[in-house]
């Protein structure tokens, strides 16, 4: 069996790793032996063991390492993924390199100036572009970002998380150099498990019971699932829920997996009531209970190049739990996502309280039962695998 080296500079025990990397690398390891190594933080360190046994009946090699947060700890990783590609090469040869993100990619980048690896890169998002955008040592991302189209360039095959991802790469690298063509970018969307994600999975009974406990029986539920941080505009969604919630008719749901203390002190200095919200922290596993018992969801997302690269991991789990939503028309390729007729959801071009009243009574008090799961479909991370199977046995 043909093996792929596949290296993220995510963890796998983090939420990007349990959606994003093991069910894809687990689905096409029925094809392909796989080498993961991946940077994962140090109070997982524990796991390794088990996961690495987990993972070993796949025919999965894990070679976990310590991520860093620091900018020169990346630098570091960028290094040492250097060193560690040729010593798992020597030891168990591999046919391909398939490199999440730009840290991988740049490694694999420098070292096919020595060796000719054949390496898939996938772009994730317009990193460099958000560290110049926002973040410390802007000099560094520079840089990155003018090596940008070389890797594009140098590497096989890429991937990409939007079609307006890669449009922008086709227009900004397809006339100075020649490896950049149409055929060569893929776009594959985050995905999610439409087995895991599915509310018939619950009975009536067991969504009101959480409902009770919750003490949001009686109420429309709005939620947040993801990440909290100043990408995500807590401030727009602040806006959002009071204007929905004049007559005290709905709950905010929280689900986040970061900065829990922080986000529940700011929402209290902002006039929210302790029993107008919950924050919670869930398993993935748990997950989709929990989701069963919301009306609507939203996000928001800074402007900037980031955002364009951007496929929400969130989209796919609510749409296959039916659940709406309403967003930026900037964010990704949500453009030509969002459809009411499709998914009972609604772009805010406008972010005012009549818009935002408006958009979300159309969801509300729309009778016509739509099936925003059967419409989704794009977004199973089977289709994804399958996929990226076609890339790996193109370059094979």
């Amino acid at each position: 069996m043909k093996k792929i080296l596949y290296i993220s500079h995510d963890g796998i025990f983090d939420h990007i790793g349990q959606s994003q990397i093991l069910p894809y690398i687990i689905q096409n390891s029925k094809f392909f032996n796989f080498e993961l190594l991946t940077f994962e933080k140090k109070n997982n360190k524990a796991y390794f063991s088990i996961y690495k046994k987990n993972l070993k009946k796949y025919g999965i090699q894990w070679h976990p390492q310590i991520y860093h947060v620091t900018l020169f700890g990346k630098i570091y990783d960028f290094f040492k993924i250097i060193i560690l590609v040729n010593c798992i090469k020597f030891i168990s040869d591999f046919n391909i390199i398939h490199c999440r993100s730009y840290i991988p990619s740049l490694s694999i980048f420098f070292l096919n100036k020595i060796f000719k690896y054949k390496y898939i890169f996938d772009i994730r998002d317009f990193w460099a572009d958000e560290g110049i955008e926002i973040k410390k040592y802007k000099f560094i991302y520079k840089l990155i970002k003018k090596l940008e189209g070389m890797m594009i360039n140098n590497a096989d095959k890429v991937v990409c998380l939007t079609k307006v991802a890669k449009d922008y790469i086709l227009l900004k690298y397809s006339k100075r150099y020649q490896n950049i063509f149409e055929d060569k970018i893929s776009v594959i969307p985050c995905g999610t498990d439409f087995n895991l994600f599915d509310s018939k999975l619950f009975k009536k009974k067991k969504i009101n019971l959480l409902k009770k406990k919750l003490k949001i029986k009686n109420r429309k539920v709005l939620l947040y699932y993801g990440s909290v941080g100043k990408n995500y505009l807590l401030d727009k969604k602040i806006f959002f829920f009071k204007t929905i919630n004049k007559n005290n008719n709905w709950f905010f749901l929280f689900i986040v997996n970061n900065d829990l203390i922080n986000l529940n002190r700011t929402l209290i200095s902002k006039g929210l009531k302790t029993n107008d919200f919950k924050i919670l922290n869930v398993k993935r596993d748990s997950l989709p209970l929990f989701l069963s018992c919301v009306d609507l969801s939203i996000f928001f997302y800074r402007e900037g190049m980031r955002s364009i690269g951007c496929s929400p991991t969130k989209l796919g789990d609510l749409f296959a739990m039916n659940i709406p939503i309403i967003t930026d028309s900037n964010l990704g390729d949500m453009k030509s996502i969002i459809k009411f007729s499709k998914n009972k959801s609604q772009l805010l071009n406008l972010f005012n309280s009549h818009h935002i009243r408006n958009k979300t009574s159309m969801i509300v008090n729309e009778k016509k039962f739509i099936n925003i799961r059967k419409n989704s479909n794009y977004f199973n991370f089977k289709y994804g695998a399958n996929k990226y199977l076609n890339i790996y046995n193109d370059l094979i």
